[in-house]
């Protein structure tokens, strides 16, 4: 499947949200687009999606860029911790 990447005005227009929001964003380490060898930054699909949470959390459910920073930590923890036990599944035979 073919990778997809777009500038931040794309993403931006994508997410409903200005340029300087995904800057922001960027700079308090909540998203982290690839950059060209031209530094200009190169939003996967994965990276508008998880834009799309992070505005979900703040406009639907009022929380702020503190919160989403936790809460994306959590996040992070818990799929890698999904990870590791289906590879100790794997290992074991257990499904």
């Amino acid at each position: 499947m073919e990778k997809h990447y777009y500038t931040i005005k794309i993403a931006a227009e994508l997410c409903g949200m200005h340029e300087q929001s995904l800057r922001m964003y960027e700079r308090r380490g909540l998203i982290a687009p690839q950059r060209s060898p031209g530094n200009i930054r190169r939003f996967s699909d994965e990276d508008v999606e998880q834009i799309r949470f992070i505005k979900r959390l703040v406009d639907d459910l009022g929380v702020n860029l503190a919160g989403v920073e936790v809460i994306l930590h959590m996040r992070r923890q818990m799929v890698d911790l999904q990870h590791e036990l289906a590879a100790l599944r794997a290992m074991t035979g257990d499904t």
